[in-house]
């Protein structure tokens, strides 16, 4: 039997890992989904596709229950949560010492290479636990638009992304859920990195001139600098660590780190990863304004 805790379950990748798990319905596979509300989770996740948990990185009293008969996580670093080392660490030593045997991390591309972010100091940790591991690097999601970028889009057309005009990739969650799904349930993924990618890259101007015909209506990339993003971002009252990741996931994608394509998702899955265009015509609801009735 494998026990599995999904951290992050409501977030974009923990929930769609367990929706795509939950489908499957594999003999032998357990899912607990680690969760802060569980009236939020029932709502959420729905009941049937696993057992709630409650958990917290930030209140180490939680970790025990939750950790009890586990054998694999999904660990997903909540982005408010920038140190580490007081949140996430005590965690991964809970659970080394409980038995766990496999972590499966959700990581970014170019994370090895950018001590600054949090996903390096996790990496790290976790290469140096004495535990199996995944590291899973997707690109920049596809969902950011439906919810990061959503109200730009929706109330004022446009993309306020500072990063520049270098070609990025961006892949579905649905995609990702699907990886995690499968290096958590089948062999042969301990101790390994996958890069998972769409299968091209394109500039911001050409990702808003998908959404423009999609939606029938102009939608702008004013390309602003990293500092007027900050700046506007604050003024949303943005919490600043999130605020400072994100600043330093886009000056990547400036520099081209997110400018790359990978074969990774096709090998684990046998298939193309979703393209934009199929995105953006699935998700067009969420950037129309509903009428009040």
């Amino acid at each position: 039997m494998e026990k599995i805790l999904i951290t992050g379950a409501t977030g974009n990748v923990g929930l769609a890992t367990l929706k795509y798990l939950g489908e499957k319905n594999l003999p032998g596979v357990e899912l607990l989904a680690a969760v802060r509300d569980e009236k939020r989770a029932h709502h959420d996740i729905g009941a049937g596709h696993c057992q709630f948990i409650p958990f917290e990185f930030d209140e180490p009293s939680t970790y025990a229950d939750a950790l009890e008969g586990v054998t694999k996580i999904l660990l997903v670093r909540p982005h408010q949560l920038s140190d580490v080392s007081k949140y996430i660490y005590p965690f991964l030593d809970e659970a080394a010492r409980s038995g766990v045997k496999q972590i499966v991390f959700l990581s970014v591309i170019g994370a090895e290479r950018n001590k600054l972010l949090p996903h390096y100091k996790i990496e790290n940790y976790l290469l140096n636990l004495g535990i199996s591991y995944t590291f899973v690097r997707p690109c920049f999601f596809m969902q950011n638009f439906t919810t990061i970028s959503r109200e730009e889009i929706l109330e004022h057309n446009k993309v306020y992304i500072p990063a520049g005009n270098t070609p990025v990739n961006y892949i579905d969650v649905r995609d990702v859920a699907e990886v995690m799904g499968r290096v958590l349930t089948e062999p042969g993924h301990e101790n390994m990195t996958y890069e998972i990618t769409g299968s091209q890259t394109m500039t911001y101007y050409e990702l808003v001139g998908i959404l423009s015909s999609v939606l029938d209506r102009e939608i702008r990339y004013p390309r602003p600098s990293t500092l007027m993003f900050v700046r506007q971002k604050i003024g949303e009252k943005k919490p600043l660590a999130f605020v400072k990741v994100m600043s330093l996931l886009y000056s990547g994608a400036r520099n081209g780190k997110m400018n790359v394509v990978t074969e990774d998702f096709k090998r684990l899955t046998g298939r193309n990863p979703i393209d934009f265009k199929t995105f953006a015509n699935e998700y067009k609801q969420k950037w129309i304004k509903q009428e009040k009735k």
